[in-house]
C-alpha cells in the first residue's frame, strides 16, 4: 500500500527536494524519530520531550495553526516521485522516513483530536539522503543556524497574546521600561541599552537588562510589583542619576562601571535595600534624596569588584558588598559614629 501527495520538486545545489502538505497524524504514521541512544554511534536526534510536544499540542488546539515545515528524509526504497503526475508516492510504513527537524511540532500537531482540528503541515523532504548528510542537516539547523536574538524576543513580547505567564508579563514590563529609558535623550540610559546588536563598551543588552529587572516586577513577588510602570521607570532613572552624580568616575569614558554586566547586576541587586532605607529616612526617592544617602558611601572602593570574577555569584557578592557598606555607614552615622575602619 502507498500514499500519494501532490508535490513540488526543486533543487538546492546538488540536492533534490520535494515539498508537499499532509495531515499531521498521517506524517507521524509514516515517520520515525532517529533517537539518540546510549550507544553514541547510533542515531543523532535528541529524545522526544513529551512535555514539549504537549505544549505544542495545546498551542495548535487553541490556534489551529503552526507554520514551520517538517524536514524528512525518505529511504530510497520507500518513496519516489512520479514526474507525470507531480506526486510523491510513499510506502505506508511506520519507518518510511526519518524526521530530521520538527519532531516536536509534528508530534504535538498529531496529538490534536482530528474532530477538533484537522491540521495539515508543510513538509520538505529528501529521498535517499545518506546518514552523514542527515546529520549535517540536523547539526546545521539545530546548532549553527542563527536564532532570534533574545533581546529581540523581549522587545516583541508585547505583541504576543495576553494569556501569558507571570514571568513573561514581568519581562514585558522590564522591556517596556528599557525602551522608555533608552529612547529618552534626557535619560542616563539613553543609547546605553541595545536590542539587536552586540553591546559596545558602555552599553548593556536588552537581554541583560530584562534578566536583572524582571524579577523585581513579578506580580505579588517582585520587590517593586506594587508600583506602576511609570513609577518604577522613574525609580530606576533617579537611582542611576544619583549614582552618576555621587560616583562620576565610575561613569567616565573607559570605565562605564554600571553599564557592564557585573556592575549593572550589582547595583540592581542593591536597589531595593537602598530604596527602602532612603524612603524611610527621607520620605521619598528623588535624585537629591538618593544623592544625600549615597554620599555617605562615596568612598566605596568599586575597584574591589574587579577581583570578584564573573557570573551571577559575582554579581550577588558585589551587590551585597555595596548594600552592606551602605547599611553600616547609615547605621554608624545614625549612632553618631564618626569613623569606620575598612577591613
Amino acid at each position: 500500500m502507498s500514499i500519494r501527495y501532490k508535490a513540488i520538486k526543486f533543487k538546492q545545489g546538488d540536492n533534490v527536494l520535494y515539498m508537499f502538505a499532509a495531515k499531521a497524524d498521517e506524517i507521524w504514521g509514516f515517520s520515525s524519530i532517529n533517537k539518540k541512544t546510549e550507544d553514541k554511534t547510533e542515531g543523532y536526534q535528541r529524545a522526544l520531550s513529551s512535555s514539549r510536544a504537549d505544549d505544542i499540542r495545546k498551542y495548535v488546539q487553541s490556534n489551529n495553526t503552526i507554520a514551520p515545515a517538517i524536514i524528512l528524509s525518505f529511504d530510497s526504497d520507500k518513496a519516489q516521485f512520479d514526474e507525470a503526475t507531480s506526486e510523491i508516492i510513499i510506502e505506508d510504513n511506520e519507518s518510511a522516513a526519518w524526521v530530521i527537524d520538527g519532531q516536536h511540532r509534528l508530534r504535538g500537531a498529531s496529538l490534536v483530536d482530528g474532530d477538533e482540528v484537522d491540521i495539515e503541515l508543510p513538509v520538505v523532504a529528501y529521498i535517499g539522503l545518506d546518514l552523514s548528510d542527515q546529520i549535517l542537516q540536523f547539526v546545521t539547523i539545530n546548532r549553527e543556524a542563527k536564532g532570534v536574538p533574545t533581546s529581540l524576543y523581549y522587545d516583541l513580547l508585547k505583541f504576543l497574546p495576553t494569556n501569558r505567564k507571570p514571568g513573561d508579563v514581568a519581562k514585558e514590563k522590564a522591556a517596556d521600561t528599557a525602551n522608555t529609558l533608552r529612547k529618552d535623550i534626557h535619560s542616563v540610559f539613553y543609547d546605553k541599552i541595545v536590542v539587536v546588536t552586540s553591546p559596545r563598551k558602555g552599553q548593556i543588552s536588552l537581554n541583560n537588562f530584562v534578566r536583572k529587572i524582571h524579577p523585581l516586577l513579578l506580580e505579588n513577588k517582585g520587590s517593586f510589583s506594587s508600583y506602576s510602570q511609570q513609577e518604577f521607570t522613574l525609580i530606576l532613572e533617579n537611582y542611576f542619576r544619583a549614582l552618576k552624580s555621587v560616583f562620576p568616575e565610575e561613569f567616565s569614558i573607559g570605565k562605564y562601571r554600571f553599564f557592564q554586566t557585573l556592575g549593572f547586576g550589582a547595583v540592581v541587586n542593591a536597589l531595593f535595600p537602598i530604596f527602602s532605607i532612603t524612603l524611610k529616612e527621607k520620605g521619598g526617592f528623588t535624585v537629591e534624596e538618593i544623592e544625600s544617602m549615597l554620599s555617605k558611601v562615596s568612598d566605596f572602593q568599586f575597584s574591589d569588584w574587579d577581583n570578584v570574577g564573573t557570573g551571577t555569584a559575582a554579581e550577588n557578592q558585589a551587590g551585597k558588598d555595596f548594600e552592606t557598606y551602605f547599611k553600616i555607614m547609615i547605621e554608624s552615622q545614625a549612632e553618631g559614629t564618626s569613623k569606620m575602619i575598612r577591613l
